[in-house]
């Protein structure tokens, strides 16, 4: 396939600021399920072309995050059991990526591609959909390389059922970060029923999220959660009504850029999450590491706020600082305090500067 152009691409990852679990506890139709949104500063950076086969190359990272110069390779043939057979291979570093070729392959029979990450700086297995980030870069590879000009929710659709086909229990707001830093609403009720409504900030607020350093069995949390929540009205209740409540104040301070309020929303989030979720998986739940750091009291005088992120446990904490400077010296206060511990900082940008 030489002479073909080459296709570049960016992805960020996804940061839940409120609404953990809402997905797919909305599909249980006891409640309506809402969570807001938005995409991460950091994300991964790719190039993309057409080939006979599907050919992944990235470059692997050092445990700070800091590229090792070292790449992994694959390289399988072009049919449905080949891709199938990769994306279920829980050896397969790029299963996620074959599960998503898979899909491509059985619904727009296209050809095979070539992707290569060159640049990643987004945090791996730490809740802020890594794994979802690559599957939404693979989707609008294809779409870009093959001109398939599909739409965001049929890019997302590729997304999630090829990473549900490698055996992962993604929920449906993991694609939300196709829409970059815009924020969004996700709204679930029902069996696959997912409503996506764009936000739009009046004023600009300072975040940022901290990789903890620990460790974290998502596949555990989630296992629990489901298995536990037809039978308990508590986990119901949380998930449910509460969360509603939360995600109904959150998204009226974040409209008004009121970063104030979102903090303490937030804070507030995370108290009824430790009480009425965290018990139904005291082992992943408990997370010593986060709740050392929504702890520090060096932090005080310059967040409104912080909780937990994606499915919580001891993976990334977030935090809604006072103003850009507080932000700066939070983030040095806490690598100060905890080197092991990376910060990395997370914008809501206002709504006329998303659409300059």
């Amino acid at each position: 396939m030489s002479g073909s152009r080459t296709i570049e691409l960016s992805v960020p990852g996804r940061v839940c600021l409120l609404g953990e679990h809402a997905d797919w506890a909305g599909q249980f139709g006891k409640h309506p399920g809402y969570c807001l949104v938005i995409g991460t500063d950091q994300g991964i950076f790719a190039t993309a072309e057409p080939a006979d086969d599907l050919i992944m190359q990235t470059q692997l990272p050092m445990a700070d995050g800091t590229p090792s110069g070292r790449h992994r390779r694959m390289s399988c043939q072009w049919t449905a059991g080949a891709l199938l057979e990769a994306a279920t291979d829980s050896t397969e570093f790029f299963r996620h990526c074959a599960g998503v070729a898979h899909e491509v392959l059985t619904r727009y029979k296209t050809g095979g591609i070539r992707l290569i990450i060159h640049r990643m700086d987004l945090p791996l297995k730490k809740g802020v959909s890594s794994s979802a980030a690559v599957c939404i870069g693979m989707a609008k590879a294809f779409d870009a390389v093959y001109n398939l000009n599909l739409f965001p929710h049929e890019l997302m659709d590729l997304a999630y059922l090829g990473e549900r086909l490698t055996g992962a229990q993604c929920g449906r707001m993991d694609q939300a970060c196709i829409f970059g830093k815009t924020p969004v609403l996700l709204s679930f009720s029902g069996t696959d029923d997912c409503r996506i409504e764009p936000l739009f900030p009046q004023r600009r607020i300072e975040m940022f999220i901290v990789d903890l350093a620990g460790e974290k069995d998502t596949v555990k949390i989630l296992a629990d959660l489901q298995s536990g929540f037809a039978a308990s009205t508590t986990l119901q209740e949380a998930l449910g009504p509460d969360n509603e409540q939360f995600v109904r104040r959150g998204c009226r301070a974040l409209v008004a850029g009121d970063a104030r309020q979102l903090g303490q929303i937030m804070t507030q989030s995370q108290a009824n999450f430790d009480h009425k979720v965290a018990p139904h998986c005291p082992g992943e739940l408990a997370s010593p590491r986060l709740h050392e750091l929504l702890a520090f009291k060096e932090l005080e005088p310059h967040i409104h706020g912080g909780k937990g992120v994606g499915s919580q446990g001891d993976g990334t904490a977030q935090f809604v600082a006072r103003s850009e400077q507080d932000r700066d010296e939070a983030m040095a206060k806490i690598t100060a305090a905890f080197p092991d511990m990376r910060c990395f900082p997370l914008t809501i940008t206002p709504a006329a500067n998303l659409r300059q």
